[in-house]
């Protein structure tokens, strides 16, 4: 079994949840409850786990919207306001609205998962990409370009 030591803890000795959460919304089965069940027992896994459960959802739905022939791009709605971004969208056919607050980190997993779905006039801007790569990066010590193809 694969061990979690190396991949939990900073040098401060506390958990990354920006870099798990993005790990998680980009790339859901690499830290699979089953294979890292004693590091899915700390609250801040479960919150990261969590977040990126909404970061994938989001892009879902977006997709939905293109699938229903719908523009995705201008269909949803980022708000930016002092370091975090409201999301808001309409799904049609579903009845479905949803406004969510997310992190700028956040917002750029949903960015890069919408871009990754094929949809257009949504992807993540250089600095969000390297946002991402960076928090991949000190999660994972340099696995991160094999989770971002």
């Amino acid at each position: 079994m694969t061990s979690f030591a190396r991949h939990d803890l900073s040098a401060s000795g506390s958990l990354d949840v920006d870099a798990l959460m993005v790990a998680m919304a980009i790339a859901p089965g690499v830290y699979s409850r089953n294979r890292f069940f004693e590091l899915f027992k700390a609250p801040e896994v479960r919150r990261a786990r969590s977040r990126a459960s909404v970061v994938r959802g989001i892009a879902r739905h977006l997709t939905m919207l293109k699938d229903d022939g719908a523009d995705a791009a201008s269909s949803v709605a980022f708000e930016r306001r002092a370091g975090r971004v409201a999301c808001r969208y309409r799904v049609e056919a579903l009845r479905f609205e949803r406004q969510t607050e997310l992190s700028e980190i956040e917002t750029a997993c949903v960015m890069y998962l919408a871009e990754r779905a094929g949809l257009p006039g949504l992807a993540p801007t250089v600095a969000e990409r390297d946002g991402l790569h960076a928090a991949l990066m000190r999660l994972s010590g340099g696995e991160a370009a094999l989770l971002m193809r």
